[in-house]
Protein backbone atom coordinates (compact mmCIF):
# COMPACT_ATOMS: atom_id res chain seq x y z
CA UNK A 1 0.00 0.00 0.00
CA UNK A 2 1.19 3.34 -0.84
CA UNK A 3 0.95 6.05 2.08
CA UNK A 4 0.85 9.44 1.81
CA UNK A 5 1.64 11.32 4.72
CA UNK A 6 1.32 15.37 5.49
CA UNK A 7 1.99 17.98 8.58
CA UNK A 8 -0.61 20.66 7.99
CA UNK A 9 -1.33 24.21 9.62
CA UNK A 10 0.53 25.17 12.83
CA UNK A 11 3.78 23.34 12.70
CA UNK A 12 3.50 21.33 16.66
CA UNK A 13 6.48 20.12 18.47
CA UNK A 14 6.15 15.98 18.37
CA UNK A 15 5.32 16.18 14.40
CA UNK A 16 9.16 15.16 13.23
CA UNK A 17 9.17 12.00 15.83
CA UNK A 18 5.96 10.91 14.93
CA UNK A 19 6.56 11.25 10.98
CA UNK A 20 9.90 8.73 11.76
CA UNK A 21 7.66 6.13 13.70
CA UNK A 22 5.08 6.83 10.80
CA UNK A 23 7.53 5.53 8.38
CA UNK A 24 9.27 2.58 10.38
CA UNK A 25 5.91 1.34 11.31
CA UNK A 26 4.31 1.23 7.60
CA UNK A 27 7.88 -0.17 6.50
CA UNK A 28 7.39 -3.39 9.13
CA UNK A 29 3.95 -3.70 7.47
CA UNK A 30 5.07 -4.04 4.28
CA UNK A 31 4.01 -0.10 2.89
CA UNK A 32 5.45 2.83 1.81
CA UNK A 33 5.40 6.27 2.39
CA UNK A 34 5.23 9.40 0.44
CA UNK A 35 5.91 12.43 2.12
CA UNK A 36 3.99 15.45 0.66
CA UNK A 37 5.94 18.81 1.74
CA UNK A 38 4.10 22.06 2.96
CA UNK A 39 0.81 20.16 3.80
CA UNK A 40 -2.25 20.25 1.28
CA UNK A 41 0.01 22.30 -0.85
CA UNK A 42 2.29 19.99 -1.59
CA UNK A 43 0.11 17.76 -2.61
CA UNK A 44 -1.77 20.36 -4.94
CA UNK A 45 1.76 20.99 -6.61
CA UNK A 46 2.82 17.08 -6.38
CA UNK A 47 5.72 17.77 -4.76
CA UNK A 48 6.47 14.48 -2.62
CA UNK A 49 9.11 12.14 -2.01
CA UNK A 50 9.32 8.84 -0.82
CA UNK A 51 10.39 8.37 3.12
CA UNK A 52 12.48 5.40 4.36
CA UNK A 53 13.44 4.00 7.47
CA UNK A 54 17.10 5.31 6.86
CA UNK A 55 15.99 8.76 6.04
CA UNK A 56 14.07 9.78 9.26
CA UNK A 57 16.63 8.11 11.96
CA UNK A 58 17.29 12.18 13.59
CA UNK A 59 14.13 13.59 13.20
CA UNK A 60 13.21 12.17 16.51
CA UNK A 61 15.15 15.26 18.45
CA UNK A 62 14.39 17.70 15.66
CA UNK A 63 11.62 20.68 16.61
CA UNK A 64 9.11 21.82 13.63
CA UNK A 65 8.60 19.69 10.91
CA UNK A 66 11.02 18.31 8.53
CA UNK A 67 8.21 18.01 5.60
CA UNK A 68 7.49 21.91 6.33
CA UNK A 69 3.93 23.24 6.74
CA UNK A 70 1.56 25.81 5.56
CA UNK A 71 -2.41 26.60 5.55
CA UNK A 72 -4.47 26.25 2.13
CA UNK A 73 -7.57 28.55 2.25
CA UNK A 74 -8.99 27.49 -1.19
CA UNK A 75 -9.40 23.73 -0.05
CA UNK A 76 -12.95 25.15 0.37
CA UNK A 77 -13.85 24.89 -3.10
CA UNK A 78 -14.96 22.26 -4.58
CA UNK A 79 -12.67 22.87 -7.85
CA UNK A 80 -9.55 22.28 -5.26
CA UNK A 81 -10.63 19.35 -3.37
CA UNK A 82 -11.16 16.96 -6.77
CA UNK A 83 -7.61 18.52 -8.13
CA UNK A 84 -6.17 17.26 -4.96
CA UNK A 85 -8.03 14.13 -5.23
CA UNK A 86 -7.03 12.98 -8.64
CA UNK A 87 -3.52 14.06 -7.73
CA UNK A 88 -3.52 11.65 -4.83
CA UNK A 89 -5.13 8.90 -6.89
CA UNK A 90 -2.15 9.62 -9.98
CA UNK A 91 0.22 8.76 -7.43
CA UNK A 92 -1.58 5.84 -6.09
CA UNK A 93 -2.14 7.24 -2.76
CA UNK A 94 -4.99 4.57 -0.46
CA UNK A 95 -4.31 6.61 2.19
CA UNK A 96 -3.37 10.02 3.43
CA UNK A 97 -2.40 10.29 7.41
CA UNK A 98 -3.21 14.51 8.31
CA UNK A 99 -0.63 15.61 10.72
CA UNK A 100 -2.68 18.99 12.16
CA UNK A 101 -5.12 20.83 14.21
CA UNK A 102 -9.20 21.00 13.68
CA UNK A 103 -8.75 23.06 9.75
CA UNK A 104 -6.47 20.63 8.42
CA UNK A 105 -8.97 17.85 10.11
CA UNK A 106 -11.72 19.63 8.32
CA UNK A 107 -9.92 19.75 5.33
CA UNK A 108 -9.46 16.40 4.90
CA UNK A 109 -13.14 15.53 5.99
CA UNK A 110 -13.95 17.89 2.73
CA UNK A 111 -11.32 15.36 0.75
CA UNK A 112 -12.83 12.48 1.94
CA UNK A 113 -16.63 13.26 0.56
CA UNK A 114 -15.11 13.85 -2.82
CA UNK A 115 -12.38 11.12 -2.88
CA UNK A 116 -14.49 8.43 -1.24
CA UNK A 117 -12.58 5.44 -2.06
CA UNK A 118 -9.67 7.14 -0.40
CA UNK A 119 -8.89 6.76 3.42
CA UNK A 120 -8.24 9.66 5.44
CA UNK A 121 -6.73 9.42 8.91
CA UNK A 122 -5.93 11.77 11.36
CA UNK A 123 -3.20 12.97 13.77
CA UNK A 124 -4.22 15.59 16.25
CA UNK A 125 -0.78 18.04 15.90
CA UNK A 126 -1.46 21.11 17.48
CA UNK A 127 0.12 23.06 20.54
CA UNK A 128 -3.22 24.42 21.28
CA UNK A 129 -4.65 20.87 23.06
CA UNK A 130 -8.31 21.44 21.26
CA UNK A 131 -8.99 18.60 19.23
CA UNK A 132 -12.73 17.48 20.20
CA UNK A 133 -12.53 14.11 21.70
CA UNK A 134 -9.17 14.00 22.43
CA UNK A 135 -7.03 14.97 26.32
CA UNK A 136 -3.75 15.45 24.09
CA UNK A 137 -2.47 17.24 21.56
CA UNK A 138 1.28 16.79 20.02
CA UNK A 139 2.74 19.81 20.53
CA UNK A 140 1.15 21.12 23.78
CA UNK A 141 3.84 19.46 26.50
CA UNK A 142 6.60 21.08 24.81
CA UNK A 143 4.50 24.87 24.83
CA UNK A 144 3.22 24.55 27.94
CA UNK A 145 6.81 23.74 29.50
CA UNK A 146 8.09 26.75 27.16
CA UNK A 147 5.63 28.62 29.07
CA UNK A 148 6.29 27.48 32.59
CA UNK A 149 9.75 28.40 32.16
CA UNK A 150 9.10 31.44 30.57
CA UNK A 151 6.50 32.85 33.71
CA UNK A 152 8.79 31.04 36.75
CA UNK A 153 11.74 33.20 35.06
CA UNK A 154 9.24 36.75 35.72
CA UNK A 155 8.40 35.48 38.90
CA UNK A 156 11.99 35.84 40.22
CA UNK A 157 12.08 39.40 39.19
CA UNK A 158 8.41 39.54 40.84
CA UNK A 159 9.50 38.45 44.46
CA UNK A 160 12.31 40.35 43.97
CA UNK A 161 11.07 43.75 42.57
CA UNK A 162 8.17 43.41 44.79
CA UNK A 163 4.40 45.88 43.54
CA UNK A 164 4.72 44.91 39.82
CA UNK A 165 2.33 43.93 37.70
CA UNK A 166 2.86 41.53 34.73
CA UNK A 167 1.33 40.72 31.52
CA UNK A 168 2.00 37.94 29.16
CA UNK A 169 0.64 36.81 26.09
CA UNK A 170 0.49 33.19 25.20
CA UNK A 171 0.00 31.67 22.83
CA UNK A 172 -3.18 28.85 21.95
CA UNK A 173 -5.44 30.85 19.30
CA UNK A 174 -9.03 30.85 19.93
CA UNK A 175 -9.34 27.92 22.51
CA UNK A 176 -6.88 29.86 25.49
CA UNK A 177 -6.44 26.67 26.82
CA UNK A 178 -2.32 27.61 27.22
CA UNK A 179 -3.18 30.72 28.75
CA UNK A 180 -5.81 29.23 31.14
CA UNK A 181 -3.00 26.46 32.08
CA UNK A 182 -1.04 28.89 33.97
CA UNK A 183 -3.88 30.13 36.41
CA UNK A 184 -4.49 26.51 37.72
CA UNK A 185 -0.86 25.45 38.16
CA UNK A 186 -0.84 28.90 40.24
CA UNK A 187 1.49 30.83 37.90
CA UNK A 188 -0.80 33.52 36.92
CA UNK A 189 -3.40 35.32 39.18
CA UNK A 190 -5.94 35.07 36.60
CA UNK A 191 -6.00 34.86 32.60
CA UNK A 192 -7.92 36.75 29.92
CA UNK A 193 -8.89 34.12 27.61
CA UNK A 194 -10.56 34.57 23.87
CA UNK A 195 -13.48 33.07 24.84
CA UNK A 196 -14.30 34.65 27.88
CA UNK A 197 -13.54 38.63 27.13
CA UNK A 198 -13.31 41.07 29.90
CA UNK A 199 -13.22 44.83 29.85
CA UNK A 200 -10.39 46.81 30.89
CA UNK A 201 -12.57 48.09 34.20
CA UNK A 202 -12.72 43.76 35.02
CA UNK A 203 -9.16 43.24 34.76
CA UNK A 204 -8.70 45.99 36.93
CA UNK A 205 -11.29 45.28 39.32
CA UNK A 206 -9.94 41.49 39.47
CA UNK A 207 -5.90 43.18 39.61
CA UNK A 208 -7.19 45.52 42.49
CA UNK A 209 -8.95 42.38 44.19
CA UNK A 210 -5.15 40.22 44.12
CA UNK A 211 -3.36 42.92 45.39
CA UNK A 212 -5.70 43.36 47.97
CA UNK A 213 -5.92 40.06 49.25
CA UNK A 214 -2.04 40.43 49.59
CA UNK A 215 -0.71 36.71 48.99
CA UNK A 216 1.99 37.66 47.19
CA UNK A 217 4.17 41.12 46.22
CA UNK A 218 3.07 41.06 42.44
CA UNK A 219 0.34 40.33 39.99
CA UNK A 220 0.52 38.21 36.55
CA UNK A 221 -2.06 38.02 34.72
CA UNK A 222 -2.09 35.85 31.38
CA UNK A 223 -3.38 37.16 28.19
CA UNK A 224 -4.94 34.77 25.45
CA UNK A 225 -3.42 35.66 21.57
CA UNK A 226 -7.17 35.08 20.26
CA UNK A 227 -8.73 37.91 21.48
CA UNK A 228 -11.04 39.76 19.25
CA UNK A 229 -8.62 42.45 18.37
CA UNK A 230 -5.33 42.60 17.90
CA UNK A 231 -4.24 40.67 21.42
CA UNK A 232 -0.92 42.73 21.62
CA UNK A 233 -2.51 45.91 21.28
CA UNK A 234 -4.97 45.20 23.71
CA UNK A 235 -2.70 44.13 26.09
CA UNK A 236 -0.81 47.58 25.61
CA UNK A 237 -3.57 49.37 25.49
CA UNK A 238 -5.26 47.76 28.40
CA UNK A 239 -1.57 48.15 30.29
CA UNK A 240 -1.53 52.11 30.15
CA UNK A 241 -4.93 52.14 31.77
CA UNK A 242 -4.28 49.95 34.64
CA UNK A 243 -0.85 51.91 34.95
CA UNK A 244 -2.93 55.03 35.03
CA UNK A 245 -6.15 53.98 37.54
CA UNK A 246 -3.04 52.32 39.81
CA UNK A 247 0.09 54.27 39.41
CA UNK A 248 1.88 51.09 39.33
CA UNK A 249 4.79 49.67 36.75
CA UNK A 250 2.80 47.16 34.61
CA UNK A 251 5.33 44.81 32.35
CA UNK A 252 3.88 43.66 28.77
CA UNK A 253 5.51 40.43 27.76
CA UNK A 254 4.93 38.14 24.80
CA UNK A 255 6.05 34.45 24.08
CA UNK A 256 5.32 34.58 20.65
CA UNK A 257 6.59 32.14 18.25
CA UNK A 258 9.29 30.30 20.32
CA UNK A 259 6.74 28.66 22.02
CA UNK A 260 5.69 26.99 19.20
CA UNK A 261 9.58 25.41 18.32
CA UNK A 262 12.17 23.16 19.84
CA UNK A 263 13.14 20.31 20.93
CA UNK A 264 10.19 17.94 21.46
CA UNK A 265 10.00 16.77 25.32
CA UNK A 266 10.01 12.64 25.97
CA UNK A 267 6.07 12.79 26.85
CA UNK A 268 5.94 14.71 23.27
CA UNK A 269 7.98 11.52 21.68
CA UNK A 270 5.92 8.50 23.45
CA UNK A 271 2.76 10.31 21.94
CA UNK A 272 4.55 10.47 18.94
CA UNK A 273 4.91 6.93 19.15
CA UNK A 274 1.33 5.86 20.10
CA UNK A 275 -0.19 8.05 17.27
CA UNK A 276 1.86 7.14 14.97
CA UNK A 277 0.96 3.33 15.51
CA UNK A 278 -2.55 3.46 15.27
CA UNK A 279 -2.68 5.69 12.75
CA UNK A 280 -0.90 3.23 10.23
CA UNK A 281 -3.12 0.30 12.18
CA UNK A 282 -5.83 2.29 10.51
CA UNK A 283 -4.67 2.64 7.08
CA UNK A 284 -3.32 -1.10 7.02
CA UNK A 285 -6.55 -2.19 8.14
CA UNK A 286 -8.26 -0.18 6.12
CA UNK A 287 -10.35 1.87 9.13
CA UNK A 288 -11.97 4.34 7.65
CA UNK A 289 -11.84 8.26 8.13
CA UNK A 290 -10.93 8.79 11.30
CA UNK A 291 -8.47 10.71 13.55
CA UNK A 292 -6.43 9.02 16.40
CA UNK A 293 -7.19 10.42 19.85
CA UNK A 294 -6.01 10.10 23.53
CA UNK A 295 -8.59 9.62 26.33
CA UNK A 296 -8.88 8.37 29.73
CA UNK A 297 -5.55 6.98 29.21
CA UNK A 298 -5.47 4.94 26.31
CA UNK A 299 -5.87 5.64 21.84
CA UNK A 300 -8.71 5.29 20.41
CA UNK A 301 -10.41 6.22 16.71
CA UNK A 302 -12.97 8.76 16.82
CA UNK A 303 -15.00 10.11 13.17
CA UNK A 304 -13.39 12.11 11.36
CA UNK A 305 -16.95 13.93 10.82
CA UNK A 306 -16.15 15.24 14.33
CA UNK A 307 -13.61 17.44 13.53
CA UNK A 308 -15.94 20.37 13.33
CA UNK A 309 -16.64 20.15 17.22
CA UNK A 310 -15.67 22.18 19.85
CA UNK A 311 -13.49 20.94 22.72
CA UNK A 312 -14.95 21.91 25.66
CA UNK A 313 -12.79 23.17 28.72
CA UNK A 314 -14.25 21.69 31.48
CA UNK A 315 -11.18 23.23 33.84
CA UNK A 316 -11.31 26.50 32.53
CA UNK A 317 -13.75 27.49 36.04
CA UNK A 318 -10.98 29.39 38.18
CA UNK A 319 -9.94 27.32 41.06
Amino acid sequence: MNIGVITSGGDAPGMNPCLAQIVKNAAAKGHRVFGYRRGFCGIRDNDYAELRVKDVGGWYKRGGTVLQTSRMPELKEEFWQRKLIEQLEKNSIEALLVLGGDGSFRGALDLHRIGQGLNFIGIPSTIDNNIYGSEYTLGFDTAINKQMAYIDDISDTGFSVPGRIFFVETLGAWDSYLTNSSVHMGMADFGVLADRPMSDEEILDKIKTVRAAGERDYVLVTFSEGTPENSIHRMLRTAEYVRKKLDVNVKCNVLGYQQRGGVPTAQERLHAAGFAKYAVEAADKKIMNKYVVWYKGRYAYVDLANADKKKNFSDYEEL
